[in-house]
């Protein structure tokens, strides 16, 4: 299951946030999702419940929002917004591109408790 991958990898990456934060708890944390991604965002957010059990992060509301996408073609150098499961340039037709962003789960903030 690729979403329990991207949970563990977010609870590592909250909780390191959180420390420098110098926060205790985390309440909330705001993701971007890349449409390119292939994850869905249910299943995110049940494994990382599962995932957080035990860490800073445990219990944290996670609010999700569209991430950008962008490609740029290797055979006719068109930049355009690829979809999921559709690549192809819509310049010429071709379907060998560089994807520049859209494949990621950015974590654009974090919110939580701090301990004075």
């Amino acid at each position: 299951m690729h979403e329990l991958s991207l949970a563990q990898a977010l609870v590592r990456r909250i909780d390191e946030e959180a420390v420098k934060a110098g926060l205790s708890k985390v309440l909330r944390a705001e993701l971007r999702v890349g449409p390119l991604l292939g994850a869905d965002t249910g299943l995110l957010a049940e494994a990382f419940r599962c995932a957080s059990e035990g860490a800073r992060c445990a219990g944290a509301d996670l609010e999700f929002s569209p991430g950008p996408a962008s490609a740029v073609c290797l055979v006719c150098g068109g930049v355009y917004v690829p979809r999921w499961g559709d690549t192809r340039c819509p310049h010429c037709g071709q379907t060998e591109p560089r994807i520049l962003e859209g494949a990621d789960l950015i974590l654009a903030a974090v919110t939580g408790e701090r301990d004075d």
